[in-house]
């Protein structure tokens, strides 16, 4: 505790302990029978009080944010201790005393209320006076019959201190009624308050039963009453506040109320059929009613109110649509009703192509009656696929088909709806859009998966230019099981590599069939999943920003394998796969020198092996990257040439000494001229730029010879070779598979 707060706490809990001691002391005096003489009991009565105000006072100090709330208190309890004080001297004095005080605690309710409910406080001020009218009633109604007596100054004192039991009820109602509508604990500060408000109605309670003349009671009882309310109070201020929940709608304190004060304004009135009443009496059932009748409109309404609320939270603003909370309320709705396999549902989300653009151009005016006219043309044809249209927000709209045939046929209908260019403020607008779908349950059995995956799907669409798109999984890099394995890539990667492993695809020289080179391939072994194939592990691995982790680890074991082949006799190089992200690493080159120093590998022995797209995606930086790679003395391959975007003058500044030819040409070579043409250009370019040139997919003996006859000199493919683990590619080489040995 913080020396502030510290000082405070140290004088009040003596002061406190001292007060107790001292209601304890009369407490002790009353029940063995006898009455607090005045010489003991106005000073006692007195002392506590004010040690009462004392620990109330320090106690607004504790919290600073919850001062105005205990000052307040204090204010009440000081307020109280007065009117003891000048009670001897005049009991007018004192009663304005005591109803100020009740203004200071209502101030101090109500800056509680405003903390804890919020806006809901208006209703529990209305419910707390309206307490306080119904309990004023039946007060007066129990001390009746001194009411009767025609005596004004009796009616009034008995009046009021029916008025002062109902108020410090209608008090403690505030923290009951709290209770009731948050269903959450009240917390030790209230249960304090509503204890005190509680005591203070008992010690009240007596001193109008005893002014009426219904029961005869010592005084010195509803002084300890009273000096117990007001330490109470001061406990309260030292307490810990607990915030209350969002309050719960529909619940029986909604209408209790309302009954109990028709009931008791009526019940009274109807028995005044059969006796005298006071005119105080009448007055508060008369007051009741009128406040059950203002209550009942208030919330006629609020229910009127909440259902428009409702309609314009549900409601697009600009275009009269259903908007994303409707939506979302409907997705809900299936998720929790659907019931057995047959239960399905397609979600389309459409995104317009281009709308900033033409937003931008025409301006955001014409840009909300571009919306509105898009709108009303898609509206139809939802309708007509089985669903209804809603607006997302910007220029994204959704439609939730239920059981009605296909969602994809339905996508293209709305992209249809579209074709038709559009007439807006004299100009003519072209509107394209681009369509996700995604299928309940099959893609997501949640309302905000199902949402998500269809975005995933539209934003996909828009990427590939092609209009329909439906969710797949391997296209989206958030999904749950992408980032599952996303983390157990990375996992496997600082754990030692669990599960990974390199293949090893053969290179063989197609004059004379030697093996001379192997292609290192990364392989994952899952331990729940099983085998990962590459073209799922390596954009989990890109998109995740692992790749060069995942090369330098293939890097690490295609060298100690290949230290391992080369010690044993076999001249072999290996060629290593380097993705974009990672060729644009400037310490590549570095950690490729250190893991050649490493295993004692040449590096001549190495082949980096880039794509042309690779390096058409940071030219200048791939370049310096590979003249540094070069430099080593390490080879560099051009994979996949031909379907990538480079030209032949890029190609001549590349420190290229290998050229890959795309197994889609090789394999249509047979079947296709065009394609048999462009491996010979390629195959006699190559040869004349001094580049080895690899095929890569060879799968048949004919295809073999073809290449070999037009000059290509090394094959790749499963026809040589299938990849295989670096035991078994030490079987293979000592089996024949390769003839070629290091010199002795």
């Amino acid at each position: 505790m913080s020396s502030p707060l510290r000082r405070p706490l140290l004088a009040a809990l003596p002061l406190a302990g001292v007060a107790a001691a001292g209601i304890a002391a009369g407490l002790a005096v009353l029940l063995a029978g006898g009455g607090l003489p005045g010489a003991m009991g106005a000073p006692r009565h007195l002392a506590v009080c004010a040690i009462a105000v004392i620990v109330a006072i320090a106690g607004a100090r504790r919290v600073p944010s919850d001062r105005p709330i205990w000052v307040a208190f204090g204010l009440g309890v000081s307020a109280t201790t007065l009117g003891f004080t000048v009670s001897g001297l005049s009991e007018a004095a004192a009663d304005g005393c005591y109803l100020v005080s009740y203004l200071f605690y209502w101030l101090g309710l109500w800056r509680i209320l405003r903390r804890r409910v919020g806006d809901a406080t208006k209703l529990f001020w209305f419910d707390a006076v309206g307490t306080m009218l119904w309990l004023g009633a039946v007060a007066t109604l129990l001390t009746a019959s001194t009411l009767l007596i025609d005596d004004p100054v009796t009616d009034a004192r008995v009046a009021l201190d029916s008025l002062y039991v109902a108020i410090d009820l209608a008090l403690a109602s505030v923290p009951l009624a709290i209770i009731a509508r948050s269903g959450r604990g009240i917390g030790l500060q209230l249960q304090l308050l509503c204890a005190a408000l509680i005591v203070a109605a008992g010690a009240d309670a007596t001193v109008a039963l005893d002014h009426a003349g219904v029961l005869t009671v010592d005084g010195a009882w509803a002084d300890l009453g009273w000096e117990v309310q007001l330490l109470l109070v001061a406990g309260a201020a030292w307490a810990r506040p607990t915030a209350v929940g969002h309050l719960r709608i529909g619940g029986w304190w909604e209408w209790l109320p309302t009954a109990a004060w028709i009931a008791l304004g009526a019940g009274v009135l109807l028995a005044g059929q059969w006796t005298d009443l006071p005119a105080v009496t009448v007055g508060f059932a008369l007051a009741t009613l009128a406040a059950a009748a203002l209550r009942s409109a208030l919330a006629v309404r609020s229910v009127g109110g909440m259902v428009i609320h409702r309609e314009e939270v549900l409601t697009d603003d600009l275009t009269g649509l259903p908007n994303r909370r409707a939506l979302f309320a409907e997705l809900e709705l299936l998720a929790a009703t659907a019931v057995g396999p047959d239960v399905r549902a397609g979600l389309l989300i459409l995104g317009l192509d281009g709308f900033r653009d033409l937003n931008d151009t025409l301006g955001h005016r014409s840009g909300d009656a571009l919306l509105r006219a898009v709108a009303h043309r898609l509206e139809p044809a939802a309708a007509g696929a089985g669903g209804t249209l809603v607006r997302l927000g910007g220029d994204e709209f959704a439609v939730l088909l239920r059981d009605t045939g296909d969602p994809v046929a339905a996508a293209h209908t709305l992209r249809d709806a579209l074709e038709q260019p559009l007439e807006l403020d004299e100009v003519t607008v072209s509107v394209q859009a681009s369509v996700g779908v995604a299928r309940f349950p099959d893609d997501a059995d949640q309302a905000g998966e199902l949402a998500r995956r269809a975005d995933v799907a539209m934003t996909d669409a828009k990427r590939r230019g092609v209009g329909v798109a439906r969710y797949t999984a391997e296209r989206d890099a958030n999904s749950v099981e992408l980032l599952g394995l996303a983390a157990d890539l990375r996992a496997a990667l600082t754990g030692g590599g669990s599960g990974l492993w390199v293949a090893f695809q053969p290179q063989v020289d197609l004059a004379d069939g030697r093996c001379t080179g192997v292609e290192a391939l990364i392989r994952w072994s899952h331990p729940q999943r099983g085998p990962i194939s590459p073209a799922e592990l390596l954009p989990i691995a890109e998109r995740s920003g692992q790749m060069p982790a995942l090369t330098d680890w293939v890097l690490e074991r295609a060298l100690e394998e290949l230290a391992t082949l080369q010690t044993a006799g076999h001249a072999l190089r290996v060629a290593v796969n380097v993705s974009a992200r990672t060729l644009v690493d400037v310490a590549l080159p570095d950690r490729i020198a250190t893991a050649l120093g490493e295993h004692g590998v040449g590096p001549a022995s190495l082949v980096i092996e880039v794509t042309e797209d690779a390096v058409m995606s940071d030219q200048r930086r791939c370049l310096a990257v590979l003249e540094r790679i070069a430099a080593l003395g390490v080879e560099v391959a051009i994979d996949d040439f031909g379907t990538g975007q480079s030209s032949l003058a890029q190609l001549r500044h590349l420190p290229a000494s290998e050229l890959k030819i795309d197994r889609s040409f090789v394999q249509r070579m047979a079947a296709d001229p065009l394609d048999a043409e462009v491996v010979r250009l390629v195959v006699t370019m190559g040869s004349r730029m001094g580049l080895r040139v690899v095929a890569e997919g060879i799968e048949t003996p004919e295809e073999q010879r073809g290449l070999a006859q037009l000059g290509c000199h090394v094959g790749q493919g499963f026809g040589l070779g299938r990849p295989m683990p670096a035991r078994e590619l030490e079987a293979f080489l000592a089996g024949g598979g390769a003839t070629a040995r290091v010199a002795a």
